[in-house]
């Protein structure tokens, strides 16, 4: 069965049509900034975007009524447990009207729901969304009573190498503890238990540790100070806290491979955020640990840092004692939409309903 995949970034649409498991062709869609521009907020570009991909389509001579499974990566949906869910109208009406919040990530169920349409295709899914929430009563409470922790992570992500890594040490996922890590130009940490995320950081809101493109948590006295201090807007201090903190602020680059580089070059900044960095890293994995109660069957890493060699060597030497580190370079998103739709049609998982 042909399964064609999407995943909506700011500038781009990452696309990938696939026979069952076997990845037919990938292509990344990117959009000017004038062609953006057209649109007065990101739920406007779902028909422009919709009707590109469809020329893509034409372009590689794929008939779109040859296709019978549409996926995508889900939005900002209200707080849902893991899974894959059928898109309906009142998932697509809550995206585009950003309910719970706005980000082109919302685009992907319209979209897959638009295409699917067309090509009257029965199946059309999302699977395991931003917003997967299976956090414990004591990890959602914090000691401010009108704020509580929320769930906002790499799921689709986290659970892919959580059950990969369950196969690889043929343990039943049911029964599998694990920290992962997913690491990217944000970053999440999560406690996994029987196949459930019970803790995570709000990769959202910019906690957790410092990442190369956030400021990680932050001292909420001063934070506070600094909001009425004048100096900076609303929508400035949002921007440096989520956009351009960590390790952009501190170096001015987001590669953590030029960062490697300069540290392997002597460069003592470049040193001293590195090891900032792998240290609020490491007391986050640390913390996920104690939320096991230190019962840990691997430390899984995934992302674009799970291909850097030095960074896993100097994280593995401080983690290690917790337990084995397992990475899962290459993996992405869309690869692993397609692993989440072929449990559904396999019979391994039923689709669940969006209420």
């Amino acid at each position: 069965m042909l399964i064609l995949a999407l995943s909506p970034y700011y500038y781009h649409t990452k696309v990938a049509l696939y026979d069952n498991y076997d990845l037919l062709w990938s292509e990344s869609q990117r959009y000017s900034s004038m062609d953006l521009e057209l649109f007065p907020s990101i739920a406007q570009q779902e028909g422009f975007r919709s009707d590109r991909l469809k020329e893509l389509l034409s372009e590689k001579g794929e008939s779109l009524s040859a296709i019978g499974v549409f996926v995508s990566v889900g939005g900002m949906l209200r707080p849902l447990e893991g899974g894959v869910y059928n898109i309906s109208a009142e998932m697509v009406d809550d995206l585009l009207s950003c309910k719970y919040g706005e980000n082109p990530m919302n685009l992907g169920a319209p979209m897959a729901m638009s295409l699917a349409n067309a090509a009257r295709a029965r199946y059309a899914y999302v699977v395991d969304p931003p917003v997967t929430d299976e956090m414990s009563r004591q990890a959602r409470m914090t000691g401010f009573p009108d704020i509580r922790r929320k769930s906002v992570f790499h799921a689709l992500t986290h659970k892919s190498v959580a059950a990969s890594e369950a196969e690889k040490i043929g343990k039943p996922l049911a029964e599998c503890n694990f920290v992962v890590c997913n690491l990217d130009t944000t970053i999440s940490v999560a406690s996994h238990s029987g196949g459930r995320v019970v803790d995570v950081n709000d990769m959202f809101s910019a906690s957790g540790p410092m990442s190369p493109r956030q400021s990680g948590d932050l001292p909420p006295l001063q934070l506070v100070e600094l909001c009425y201090s004048g100096k900076y807007s609303l929508e400035e201090l949002r921007t440096r806290i989520t956009g351009v903190g960590g390790l952009v602020a501190h170096l001015g680059t987001d590669d953590v491979g030029e960062v490697v580089r300069r540290v392997k070059a002597g460069d003592r900044k470049f040193q001293t955020v590195f090891d900032a960095f792998i240290y609020q890293l490491v007391k986050y994995i640390g913390a996920s640990a104690a939320a096991l109660d230190g019962k840990v069957d691997s430390i899984v890493i995934a992302g674009t840092l799970a291909s850097n060699e030095y960074f896993l060597g100097t994280l593995e030497d401080r983690v290690k004692w917790i337990a084995p580190l397992s990475a899962y370079p290459g993996r992405d998103d869309i690869s692993s939409l397609v692993r989440g739709v072929m449990r559904v049609m396999t019979g391994a998982e039923v689709a669940k309903t969006y209420k």
